[in-house]
């Protein structure tokens, strides 16, 4: 193996790893911090509710990621669905100029 095809190699794996952690950063965000934020907006804008806290409002996410619920699966696998969006646009711009 040649020196450039080696480091053609060496990058393909630092952008491949470069991606893994992008994609982990959007699941974490939407695991994490989305359902923490909607309880906080929710909190603010609407008050607070008798019975809700946190720990519910991730209760009730995970809960409905486990039941199948399309609103659930929709706040965790939005902001990787927006990257996805957001890659897919950009080639296609690329593409065309």
């Amino acid at each position: 193996m040649g020196s450039t095809a080696k480091s053609q190699s060496a990058g393909g794996a630092r952008g491949a790893i470069k991606q893994i952690g992008i994609a982990g950063g959007a699941l974490f965000t939407g695991f994490v911090v989305l359902p923490a934020l909607i309880y906080f907006a929710g909190s603010a804008l609407l008050g607070p509710f008798e019975g809700a806290s946190l720990g519910t409002s991730f209760r009730s996410i995970y809960q409905g990621l486990g039941d199948g619920s399309i609103a659930a699966w929709i706040v965790v696998l939005g902001p990787y669905a927006l990257l996805l969006l957001f890659k897919a646009l950009r080639a296609w711009w690329r593409a065309g100029t």
